[in-house]
């Protein structure tokens, strides 16, 4: 079935379309509110053979040094007449060692780097056009199905699949893709002047709230810290008592963090861990439009200092430590996308509205996965 769908990519589309022009003629999409969502799903591709050119290269070394390690240890072996197990069992982790090389020599001599916004991307060698990305089953090697929903019958509008591990870029060409499908049905106007629009914290960036306020859609999506300022979830945080001691305890044998320095906001000075003073180098840095304030420790406590290894990373390249401690917002910086859209959806009426979204979209995936078992 994936088969002939992925080779009949244009038919589906318009029978796609077709399904949707008479869903609406019937009456079953309201365009009243739109829900975004996406669902993990892995691809026939193991995520071992994931990694940037260099990381391949890297493992293809590794590979051809084991091989010529245990090529050189039959050959001590060789005065040896009498059938080993363990030499034939060698044998065929050789043969495999140079079949993986061979494979992954081929891979980097006909493929080029992948690219993101920051640098290389992972590649992989059975589906490049996958990626590895965190689900609710762990780390899987997949793609991300995202869906927009309509709220009125749960009637999918558009749905596409993206090889990334991150949905911050997905929402404009989910938005950009549910206009193109209302237009190619004959419905000219833009379907955004009166549809509302809900997703969750994994498309939220300055970037998507950009789009949304500047394109006039009325949009309701959360941000990382969303519920913590929902008085709803005021007493959250005692539930989660057990499970924060827990991690302070996993933590403590980790790297210092921000909180095990003191500082003092009023004297504007800060102790490190092993009790000396750091100095300030920077009290009013502001990071758009944020402000910070920053101390580095002194070369002659940090260099000879017994906890270097705890505090810095990595110590025999870093000399001095440096922290920094958030202050809030900085007085008269310009109001950003994200602050709007805070402003928007912490209001009664768009927590109201955000927790539609919910019901909307979770259910399809719901059906699709569970109870038809795709």
């Amino acid at each position: 079935i994936a088969d002939f769908i992925s080779s009949r990519v244009e038919e589906i589309v318009e029978l796609f379309r077709d399904v949707l022009l008479i869903c609406d003629e019937m009456g079953l999409i309201g365009k009243e509110m739109f829900a975004v969502d996406g669902c993990k799903m892995p691809s026939n591709a193991s995520k071992e053979w994931s990694g940037t050119k260099a990381e391949l290269k890297s493992k293809q070394e590794k590979m051809e040094r084991a091989v010529r390690y245990l090529v050189k240890k039959h050959r001590e072996m060789d005065s040896n007449t009498e059938p080993d197990p363990v030499v034939e069992r060698e044998q065929k982790q050789i043969e495999t060692l140079r079949a993986r090389v061979k494979k992954l020599k081929n891979w980097l001599k006909g493929n080029d780097e992948k690219w993101g916004k920051t640098g290389p991307k992972k590649s992989n060698l059975t589906d490049n056009e996958s990626a590895k990305m965190k689900s609710s089953h762990g780390v899987i090697q997949g793609y991300d199905g995202v869906a927009t929903v309509d709220s009125k019958h749960q009637v999918v509008v558009h749905a596409e699949v993206f090889g990334q591990p991150q949905e911050h870029e997905l929402l404009e060409p989910m938005v950009n893709g549910t206009r193109e499908n209302f237009q190619a049905i004959g419905r000219e106007k833009d379907v955004f002047e009166e549809a509302k629009l809900t997703a969750d914290a994994g498309f939220h960036t300055e970037q998507n709230m950009k789009m949304l306020f500047e394109e006039q859609i009325d949009g309701y999506v959360a941000d990382i810290l969303f519920r913590k300022r929902d008085p709803r979830f005021i007493t959250a945080e005692r539930h989660r008592a057990r499970a924060k001691a827990e991690r302070q305890k996993e933590r403590a044998s980790e790297h210092y963090r921000p909180r095990d320095f003191v500082y003092d906001e009023s004297s504007q000075t800060c102790i490190c861990p092993a009790g000396n003073k750091l100095y300030r180098n920077g009290c009013n840095v502001q990071i758009r439009g944020f402000g910070f304030v920053k101390f580095r420790g002194a070369k002659m406590h940090c260099v000879p200092c017994l906890q270097r290894a705890k505090c810095l990373r990595p110590p025999e390249r870093t000399l001095t430590r440096q922290v920094v401690f958030f202050k809030g917002r900085a007085a008269g910086a310009p109001e950003t996308y994200t602050q709007k859209m805070k402003k928007k959806i912490d209001t009664p009426q768009g927590r109201s509205r955000y927790s539609r979204r919910l019901g909307i979209v979770e259910p399809v995936f719901a059906n699709i996965c569970s109870t038809l078992g795709l």
